[in-house]
């Protein structure tokens, strides 16, 4: 007869699975990372089965324990939840948040927010693409998002942030840029463009656009970040796209100018899971939004 599953095996294994390696699981759990390992090891072989692919940076799970996390993660929440209630204090004087984001410009001021009001937390926050931002919220990768377009989802809980547009960005000595009134995508058409990937929100809004104006353009580059695509405009490789709001940078050498297609306006939404809202740092977040 296999030994039962222990609590402690399924604690280590949720933490290998949450933070991808077994020295972070060792760090969250304040073991040893043999402690984690030797967890692990026990339940492949008491039940002759692979949970993790060892890697050069971590730990990659099986599809047998992704699995087995999809049904085991709310034991973390749980736990945490049970820290809160047996807490004396809920002043926040301490804790950890993790946020993801999708563009850093909105997300900063809240997070500096955050910092102020609850200086004890620690906050960790990441950013990627529409896509990465809400797979990680729903692998419970992070606690809490702040991105545009949340999907409308009962198993979430969703606050308005802001609201923007999508803009074209515009070298500031292209004629374009020196009008001083909204461009259209007939007049893009041209141009040297440069698009996101598909899992981008920005890109979704343009090609919403160039649909609704029969339009098919070929872009001259296509790049993964926000960021790169604001530098590529910097450096004179083409006219790019992004949310009006989505970062501060203000060079003299890029102008945001208006697209007359790209009039629909995306709310940025605070998001988390419904579950997620009884720990005290998730519950802060969201009610500075409100």
């Amino acid at each position: 007869m296999r030994p039962k599953l222990s609590y402690a095996q399924l604690r280590a294994f949720n933490a290998v699975a949450k933070e991808g390696s077994f020295s972070a699981a060792a760090r969250r759990l304040g073991l040893s990372q043999p402690a984690v390992t030797a967890q692990i090891k026990a339940i492949e072989q008491s039940y002759g089965v692979l949970l993790f692919e060892r890697t050069g940076d971590g730990a990659r799970m099986t599809l047998l324990a992704k699995n087995l996390f999809q049904e085991t993660r709310e034991l973390s929440v749980i736990e945490e939840v049970a820290t809160d209630i047996l807490s004396a204090s809920s002043a926040l004087k301490t804790g950890e948040l993790n946020v993801m984001c999708g563009a850093p410009n909105p997300a900063m001021a809240l997070i500096s927010e955050y910092r102020r009001r609850y200086p004890g937390v620690r906050i960790n926050a990441s950013f990627g693409n529409w896509h990465q931002v809400t797979t990680a919220l729903y692998e419970q990768r992070c606690d809490a998002i702040i991105l545009t377009g949340v999907p409308e989802d009962e198993a979430l809980i969703r606050i308005p942030y802001m609201e923007q547009r999508a803009v074209a960005l515009i070298p500031s000595n292209h004629f374009l840029a020196q009008r001083n009134k909204p461009v259209s995508m007939h007049e893009l058409t041209d141009q040297p463009l440069i698009f996101r990937t598909e899992h981008s929100l920005t890109q979704n809004a343009l090609q919403k656009a160039m649909k609704a104006s029969e339009l098919e353009i070929e872009p001259a580059l296509r790049l993964g970040e926000r960021e790169a695509v604001y530098e590529a405009v910097l450096q004179g490789v083409g006219i790019g796209f992004m949310f009006e709001l989505a970062v501060t940078r203000d060079d003299k050498d890029v102008t945001r100018v208006p697209v007359v297609e790209l009039n629909e306006l995306y709310v940025e939404h605070v998001a988390c899971l419904s579950r997620n809202i009884r720990r005290r740092e998730v519950r802060a977040l969201m009610a500075i939004v409100e």
